[in-house]
């Protein structure tokens, strides 16, 4: 794990994109990773590294429960899942909305994270609440490396960026874009002209033919 995330750091790359799977919110035995502890060991073992950012993205049952440990771990931010947040109320947007408090209380920024499937227009009302800084479009379903992209999620960017730009910015809101996702040198480009900001990359960097510095490259 170390060696990889100097990879990273090597090339120029600070910010840290970490899934967080229970194997219960994704219902795999193969959708189990690892937790608190590990970010704590990241931010443990690259503490000289103050430009580092550790985003947390959350796919799991009852995602508030981990809000704490992950401040103590040292997050900078953590990510959840819309579809995760039907409290009893039935209601995602007032769980999100506490949420989302509740980790800015806790010095963390906030992100939003949406399926394929989800209307991107759903998360608007939280973002105008400006408790939340950035949105992971997903560009594959949640849980597993290597998916072909969905171009659902150029569909998504397009009208958000416009939201943003329009709506959010002029009122001092600043929100990033950031999609996850299939992306490789063909999507990456696709991405960036719709309106994203962040690229998450995980098989086509670590699982280049041609080795990781190549692929960093390539994406440029």
């Amino acid at each position: 794990m170390k060696g990889e995330i100097q990879k990273c750091l090597d090339a120029g790359l600070p910010r840290l994109h970490v899934d967080v799977f229970d194997g219960v919110y994704l219902d795999s035995p193969d959708a189990l990773t690892f937790g608190p502890q590990m970010i704590a060991c990241i931010r443990k073992r690259f503490a000289d590294k103050k430009d580092l950012t550790l985003d947390v993205h959350l796919c799991v049952d009852r995602p508030q429960r981990f809000t704490q440990s992950l401040a103590d771990a040292g997050a900078s931010r953590i990510i959840f899942m819309l579809e995760a947040m039907m409290g009893e109320d039935n209601d995602s947007l007032v769980s999100s909305i506490a949420f989302a408090k509740k980790i800015n209380s806790m010095k963390m920024k906030c992100g939003i994270s949406i399926n394929p499937d989800t209307s991107i227009s759903s998360i608007y009302p939280l973002l105008d609440t400006g408790l939340v800084d950035l949105v992971d479009v997903l560009a594959v379903e949640p849980g597993f490396g290597g998916q072909q992209f969905n171009e659902v999620a150029i569909q998504k960017i397009i009208p958000l960026r416009k939201y943003i730009n329009e709506r959010l910015k002029p009122r001092g809101i600043d929100v990033k874009i950031l999609v996850d996702g299939g992306i490789n040198k063909h999507t990456s480009p696709l991405v960036k002209d719709a309106g994203a900001d962040i690229l998450v990359a995980g098989t086509s960097l670590f699982r280049h033919p041609l080795g990781f510095e190549e692929a960093v490259k390539e994406m440029l």
